[in-house]
């Protein structure tokens, strides 16, 4: 085929397609625009072509022309026809162009709609999947949790049943065991009885025995006179010793003794209706052990209440009482108020023990006697003035140095004032014994406390224990005075006066000036010692002279009529005669003064003195003379004869000051 055949089809090809695309309906504006741009795009292909052969049908120069006449004609034609269809193809595609536009418009958004909606349904169908996934889930939690509460009823049911059937044998046992605990603390009590009654017997016939034997020495004895001179002078060396204190709890009392042991101490918290706590222990457990000492500090601070300890390994008695009383964990607590068992505490719990403690005690012990007067102190005044001497004595034994104890005095002396001075205020009168000040001045020595306790404070227990002085006690005619006494005291040992001469002058004792009382020739210090020393070890010598005052009324009378010196020390001061009576004919309370360490030191301070004095058969000075002298004048300088610091408990030696006060 010629390349003219060849154009000459193309044009009639693409004549043809466009008078068919100018025909509206025939197809889509799309389908149309697409088949005209695909005619154009075949005419435009042969466009050079067409463009060649018609410059060459043009050529006018007879030797470049190449094609003939006719054929030129055909050519040129052709070339006409090409460009009139090629034109035709144009104005047709111009014409359906806005309608391909528009339709293109509406497709794509049709096109949109259906992936919109496509996309929807997507949409719907996860949303859909989703929550029947959900449902699903919660459907199979919603079985797991009814099968696992199932589990759990069941399995608390079988414990409980369990639990029913421990509880009961526990019951059943724990009867037992006390049952035979009983019969045992029974039979144990009737041998007990037994024996004491035997014992009883055996010892009212050795009395009776002693007695007749007594009466036969007394017949056939023979009685020896009393030298008034003698005993006056044994007398005027002895100081009133402190009444005793009266029994009270405050520390563990550890059974040995098993089941006879532990009943005679519940009947004994039940007449002083008091709690009884009961610590089963044992040596190798470790939680008894860690919460021993805040078992003691409780029992300290809570005298109202009797704390007792039972340690199983203590004694075979104790290991049968814990395993009749069914005790199988330590430590347990057992909590007693009028012999029956009210509460159980199973192990080292010590808030919960506190609490329970505290729940249980019937006294109750934490009120301040903050309401009416309170009790008074029942204390006469000589009793007081006992009692605190022998707390100052305990009081001195226990501080390392003479600053101490003169540190714990005054603070003593702090504590009285402030309830002289404010004897309504609570306040004042109440003392925390955990009060760290309190503690590290007073409390913390022997006899701090009990020195608190002879100017009528109290020990009141509680969560903050305490030391509780009533409004009434606050009243006693004996504090001021025994306050004076103390402020007499304290600042002559640290607080000495120069003499004219520079050199402090030396501490006399107030019975030196008694020297060789009665007519007895001078004692030098060993002589009164040995004295003393024979008296406290020998209470035969001590019931013989009791005895001789009490056969002689007036023994101290004719004593002190044979002695200017003594007649006039009794006549300025009635209240000490009564003393030394008292004293003499109570060999109780003389053995105790001649053992009581603080009075012994004030005795053998005298006793220096006395025979320093007697040596030289001078009188003392004056202004030493225990004419005019008070009891509590006398007391005072006897207290600072013991603050010496010497360690002889005598007076110090001439020419040497005492330390000046801090």
């Amino acid at each position: 085929m010629t390349l003219f055949s060849k154009i000459t089809g193309e044009v009639d090809k693409a004549d043809a397609a466009f008078d068919a695309l100018a025909v509206p309906g025939s197809a889509s504006a799309l389908e149309r625009q697409s088949a005209v741009d695909a005619s154009l795009d075949l005419l435009v292909s042969s466009q050079a072509q067409m463009n060649k052969m018609q410059r060459n049908a043009q050529e006018t120069d007879p030797d470049k022309q190449t094609y003939g006449p006719a054929m030129r004609e055909k050519v040129l034609a052709l070339a006409a026809r090409f460009d009139a269809v090629r034109g035709k193809g144009e104005e047709l595609k111009a014409a359906i162009e806005p309608l391909a536009v528009e339709e293109a418009r509406a497709k794509d958004a049709e096109e949109r709609a259906a992936r919109e909606a496509e996309e929807a349904a997507h949409l719907r169908q996860q949303e859909e999947a989703r929550k029947a996934e959900e449902a699903r889930a919660v459907a199979e939690a919603a079985a797991a949790a009814a099968e696992a509460e199932a589990q759990r009823a069941k399995k608390e049911e079988e414990q409980r049943r369990i639990a029913e059937i421990q509880a009961a044998k526990a019951k059943a046992e724990q009867e037992t065991a006390i049952a035979a605990a009983v019969k045992i603390a029974q039979e144990e009590a009737a041998a007990a009885e037994t024996r004491a009654a035997a014992e009883a017997e055996k010892e009212k016939k050795r009395e009776e025995s002693r007695a007749k034997k007594e009466a036969l020495r007394e017949r056939t004895a023979v009685k020896p006179q009393p030298d008034p001179a003698k005993l006056a002078s044994m007398l005027s060396s002895v100081t009133a010793a402190a009444p005793a204190a009266p029994k009270t709890w405050g520390s563990v009392h550890h059974v040995v003794g098993g089941a006879v042991e532990l009943r005679s101490l519940l009947e004994e918290a039940k007449a002083a209706g008091a709690l009884t706590v009961v610590d089963w222990s044992m040596t190798t457990c470790g939680p008894c052990q860690r919460i021993k000492p805040i078992y003691e500090q409780m029992a300290r601070t809570r005298p109202t209440a009797l704390f007792v300890g039972v340690d199983t390994h203590a004694s075979p008695l104790n290991a049968a009482l814990a395993r009749e009383a069914a005790v199988s964990a330590f430590p347990t607590f057992h909590f007693y108020v009028d012999m029956q068992r009210k509460a159980d505490l199973v192990g080292a719990d010590t808030a919960r023990l506190a609490m329970m403690v505290q729940q249980h005690d019937p006294i109750d012990a934490t009120k301040l006697p903050s309401e009416g007067e309170g009790e008074p102190n029942p204390a006469t005044k000589t009793e007081m003035q006992a009692a605190i001497l022998k707390a100052l004595g305990e009081l001195k034994e226990s501080t390392a140095s003479m600053d101490d104890f003169v540190t714990s005095v005054q603070t003593l002396l702090t504590f009285v004032g402030n309830v002289l001075a404010h004897p309504g205020e609570d306040k004042y009168r109440s003392v925390k014994m955990n009060n760290n000040t309190f503690n590290q001045r007073l409390g913390r020595h022997n006899g701090g406390v009990a020195a608190m306790e002879a100017f009528g404070f109290k020990r009141v227990a509680g969560a903050e224990p305490m030391l509780v002085i009533s409004k009434a006690a606050a009243k006693h005619d004996g504090l001021p005075a025994m306050k004076v006494l103390l402020e007499r005291a304290v600042p002559a040992r640290h607080a000495a006066v120069p003499s004219a001469s520079g050199v402090a002058p030396p501490l006399v004792n107030p019975f030196a000036a008694l020297g060789g009382m009665g007519g007895m020739p001078p004692m030098n210090p060993q002589m009164m010692q040995q004295m003393m020393d024979t008296f406290a070890s020998n209470p035969q010598a001590l019931s013989r002279m009791a005895e001789m005052v009490r056969n002689n009324p007036g023994l101290i009378q004719q004593a002190a009529a044979s002695n200017p010196q003594m007649a006039q020390m009794l006549q300025a001061n009635p209240h000490m005669q009564q003393m030394m009576e008292q004293m003499a004919s109570d060999p109780a309370a003389l053995s105790a003064a001649l053992n009581n360490p603080f009075a012994r030191s004030m005795m053998g301070a005298g006793v220096e003195d006395m025979g320093a004095g007697t040596a030289a058969a001078a009188p003392p000075p004056s202004e030493f003379a225990p004419q005019g002298m008070s009891e509590d004048e006398m007391l005072a300088e006897a207290i600072r004869r013991s603050m010496s610091e010497d360690s002889g408990g005598g007076g110090e030696s001439e020419g040497n000051q005492p330390p000046s006060q801090p």
